[in-house]
């Protein structure tokens, strides 16, 4: 199990470093570009834009697909409880527990 977390915790911060120097290799790419400052300003806001509206899209599909994937684990539990538990007669839905001596 601790050698799991060891490789999981690599895995991480490969991935977090090979990110990491993406995005400096990507900001020093625009920052020495032929282009001039203000040009260069104009596109990093407007790929920063173009960034946070792909993420707000895909928030809000993730919140779609999470909020019925709960309702589907909602109800299949209701139905596993209604089938599972019978009712004692009390409609409070416990199962009566008899102890042996």
């Amino acid at each position: 199990m601790i050698k799991q977390q060891r490789r999981r915790g690599g895995a991480i911060r490969t991935v977090a470093t090979v990110g990491l120097a993406t995005g400096v290799g990507y900001l020093l790419g625009i920052l020495f570009a032929p282009a001039s400052g203000q040009v260069t300003r104009r596109r990093i806001a407007m790929k920063a834009q173009a960034f946070r509206k792909t993420a707000v899209k895909k928030l809000g599909q993730t919140q779609k697909v999470l909020a019925c994937k709960a309702t589907e684990a909602r109800a299949a539990a209701t139905e596993w409880i209604t089938e599972h538990m019978p009712q004692n007669g009390n409609g409070n839905g416990h199962r009566r527990v008899t102890h042996h001596a």
